[in-house]
């Protein structure tokens, strides 16, 4: 093997890794000293003059392979292109703790799949559809295998912190194709969308196109670093800034790789401004707003579990697949219900996706004291909370995070719109 074939996901044969696989199938098995044995890199012999070989692992945990049907609870059906790590993650974690009741999760345990697969556990629970014991092995299992992951956790490479020759190229040709973009002038919002789609759009492709070449690139698909925001303002271009003094935009070409410059200090020193804005000034009005609802919602609180208002306000609702698990455990009458009222399941919105129904809202409660339980539905009361009104911290305390977080990432992102998307949303 070359040292171009080590940086490349390999595909293993089932038939040659079967007896890796049914070791791993029993979490009993997954230890620490076997993850070694698989993933990393063992010694060798001495040689004459002292120096140690380093065998290579025997294994990345990025190596995929086709699943059969029925190795795991939770996979009755074949897997296509599964992994080494997800195939261990599914393991130890996910079939360990809930034994066939959570499916499969064959993709990167991102931001956004790890907070949609907590969703769909913190639901099953709210449906007493897994235990608490259960979630508890859940949550040991996936902090004991967090502890192990540099045992076979691709890390940085030199080509993701070194500017790419082949991305510098491609940027010089670009910048000479659309030398109206970089004139030391102030842009407009048109120039700014014009400078990202001609020339930090083809940039960020090329970068994507390297990095699945490359062994470190697994990291770009759990979604930090990104290669939109890090590795495009480290290796490749900052492009627009806001400026504060006009609120227009001007460009740095240069990455941080490439330095600082007379001519793009200004610009670099507003970007340190804009940033710690954020974190220092912004973070104040969703603590205060959090602070206003605390105070004006303290006491709203839920009414005994069964109360009724008997109230004959209700919403006109539409459902949706993007709606229906808000909904659930709310009450409602539905085409099919005779006209009484019935608790929205899943299986019930499954059959609703499409159709309108008269829903309860807390909106319409005439509890003079308390919300009744028909208009705020069963949700509060699978999760005992009792003064709901102090959730309304949660969207306020969202907006403080997001200000927080705005510090490590002001890039300017263009988005096309036509007027059709503006009468659908609209609608």
């Amino acid at each position: 093997m070359n040292d171009n074939d080590t940086l490349k996901y390999k595909k293993l044969k089932y038939e040659d890794i079967k007896d890796v696989i049914e070791k791993l199938k029993d979490p009993n098995n997954i230890t620490r000293s076997y993850l070694t044995e698989l993933f990393s890199n063992r010694q060798g012999k001495r040689d004459d003059n002292g120096k140690i070989e380093v065998l290579p692992a025997r294994f990345r945990c990025t190596d995929y392979f086709d699943l059969p049907a029925g190795v795991l609870e939770n996979q009755p059906q074949a897997i296509k292109d599964t992994t080494l790590g997800i195939f261990i993650f599914n393991s130890l974690v996910i079939n360990n703790a809930f034994h066939g009741k959570v499916s499969y999760q064959n993709a990167p345990l991102n931001d956004d799949n790890r907070d949609d697969l907590i969703d769909k556990i913190g639901l099953f629970i709210l449906r007493d559809q897994i235990s608490v014991q259960e979630f508890a092995v859940f949550c040991n299992a996936i902090v004991w295998l967090g502890y192990q992951n540099e045992l076979f956790m691709p890390g940085v490479s030199l080509e993701l912190v070194i500017p790419n020759k082949e991305i510098a190229k491609l940027k010089v040709k670009l910048l000479n194709e659309h030398k109206h973009l970089t004139e030391r002038k102030v842009m407009s919002n048109v120039e700014v969308a014009e400078y990202a789609d001609k020339i930090e759009k083809p940039l960020i492709d090329k970068a994507k196109e390297l990095s699945e070449n490359n062994y470190a690139g697994k990291l770009f698909d759990l979604g930090k670093p990104t290669i939109k925001n890090q590795y495009k303002n480290s290796n490749i271009t900052n492009g627009p800034i806001m400026d504060p003094t006009t609120g227009k935009y001007k460009i740095n070409v240069n990455s941080y790789n490439e330095g600082i410059n007379d001519w793009n200090f200004d610009v670099l020193a507003n970007k340190s401004v804009i940033a710690s804005y954020s974190r220092g000034v912004n973070t104040q009005v969703g603590g205060t707003y959090a602070k206003y609802v605390g105070i004006l919602m303290q006491t709203v609180v839920a009414g005994p579990k069964g109360s009724d208002c008997h109230t004959t306000g209700y919403l006109d609702f539409l459902v949706t697949k993007f709606n229906k698990s808000t909904i659930e455990f709310n009450y409602a009458i539905t085409p099919d219900s005779g006209g009484k009222e019935v608790v929205l399941t899943d299986t019930m919105l499954n059959g609703l996706v499409g159709k309108r129904i008269k829903m309860r809202s807390p909106i319409f409660c005439k509890n003079p004291k308390c919300l009744c339980n028909h208009c705020i539905g069963d949700r509060t009361y699978a999760l005992g909370i009792k003064n709901i009104g102090l959730t309304g911290n949660i969207p306020f305390d969202s907006q403080k995070n997001i200000s927080m977080k705005a510090a490590h990432d002001i890039s300017v992102k263009p988005y096309n719109a036509n007027v059709e998307e503006f009468i659908a949303f609209e609608k």
